[in-house]
């Protein structure tokens, strides 16, 4: 194996997948990345076994190259490429069992460990469905319902995200069992398949593909969904993940009727500042917020066990009843955070015992379900 390249090339690509392995991983193999050279592609490969990522860098023709795999440490890799001076050529050979990497005066021997051991998915896949969604759309979709993914919970479907598709919608989904956060895409898709379909992905993969798409313009992600495997491929990225098995929540079950709810709407800077202020008292312990809603105002408490209490009255265009219902702080901040300071958001509510809905006036496809909490 034998092979040139400009530094920025592969340091920029190498910076984005030193960022994803674990150092501290108890299996070498997986501190590694597999540089794979064939025909003028450099496919670089890394893996933490439940995600493979991949990315493609074309090479100008050169006689004198030689096609061949490897397997390195990506860390020293990418220290001792980033190293190099700017606009430079590092030129790679494969020397025996250790890859020599050059640039200007400079020599280097790194070990590697075998090919073969290093863990790749079958590729062998059939494809059921597939479908495409804007780099940027994604984006935002992750953006707006990722914090409702359960954080290791026991119950390991819930450290996932739902895609869903029904009557010409794709719905994505998360939740940690105490809240929902639901996001409606009516167009802005393209897909080829015709029935119904749901899969769930990991935590993982939708916090990964989520900084990912940070690096990129806005482009295409196509999917490709088999029983067990989601591939997606984007700006010279391939990514594989398992799809996790079992049941994702019935969110179905929690959707309210709107006419049924009473609803206030509200500016969503004032009530954001006025949960931040609730949370500095509250602190982390208690963390809970109680709304009062009375005759165009809403009122809102919180305390801890020192005695220190906070509160705070906010105008609304309010006619209803009396009303009292209490929250955890953080599950309605991480939802008013999401929203920009000059839209309002609107709060359905029932009875004290009721989940709640939250909704974005500014984006109605976006939506929010809350469980009270009993003080």
């Amino acid at each position: 194996m034998y092979f040139f390249i400009e530094k920025e090339k592969i340091v920029n690509i190498l910076n984005k997948f030193n960022k994803y392995t674990n150092n501290s991983c108890k299996n070498p193999i997986l501190n590694n990345v597999l540089l794979i050279l064939k025909n003028l592609k450099l496919k670089l490969i890394i893996t933490n076994l439940d995600i493979e990522i991949s990315f493609i860098i074309y090479l100008n023709f050169d006689s004198s190259f030689k096609n061949g795999s490897v397997t390195v440490n990506i860390n020293k890799l990418y220290e001792l490429c980033k190293s190099f001076p700017k606009k430079h050529n590092i030129y790679f050979f494969l020397f025996f069992n250790r890859l020599k990497i050059s640039c200007l005066k400079s020599k280097s021997l790194l070990s590697t460990l075998p090919v073969i051991d290093f863990p790749i998915i079958d590729k062998n896949i059939y494809f059921n469905y597939n479908f495409s969604i804007s780099s940027i759309y994604l984006k935002k979709i992750i953006y707006y319902i990722h914090f409702s993914m359960g954080l290791e919970d026991i119950y390991y479907y819930l450290n996932s995200m739902l895609i869903e598709y029904k009557k010409n919608k794709l719905y994505f989904v998360t939740t940690d069992s105490y809240r929902i956060s639901i996001y409606k895409l009516l167009n802005n898709f393209t897909y080829k398949f015709k029935k119904y379909f749901s899969l769930v992905i990991s935590r993982n993969l939708v916090i990964e593909l989520f900084k990912l798409l940070n690096f990129i313009n806005d482009i295409k992600i196509n999917f490709y969904i088999s029983n067990n495997i989601i591939k997606l491929i984007f700006d010279n990225f391939i990514i594989y993940s398992n799809i996790m098995e079992g049941s994702f929540p019935d969110y179905n079950s929690f959707l309210i009727n709107d006419n049924k709810y009473i609803y206030f709407d509200i500016f969503i800077l004032d009530i954001k500042n006025a949960l931040i202020r609730s949370s500095i008292i509250s602190g982390s312990i208690f963390n809970y917020v109680t709304f009062f809603l009375k005759k165009n105002y809403l009122f809102i408490y919180s305390s801890d066990s020192n005695n220190n209490e906070i509160k705070e009255k906010i105008f609304i265009n309010y006619k209803g009843k009396k009303f009292k219902i209490s929250f955890n702080i953080k599950y309605i901040l991480d939802i008013i955070k999401t929203m920009s300071n000059d839209n309002k958001v609107r709060f359905f509510l029932k009875d004290s015992d009721s989940v709640i809905k939250i909704i974005n006036l500014n984006n109605k496809f976006i939506y929010y379900m809350v469980m009270p909490i009993q003080l």
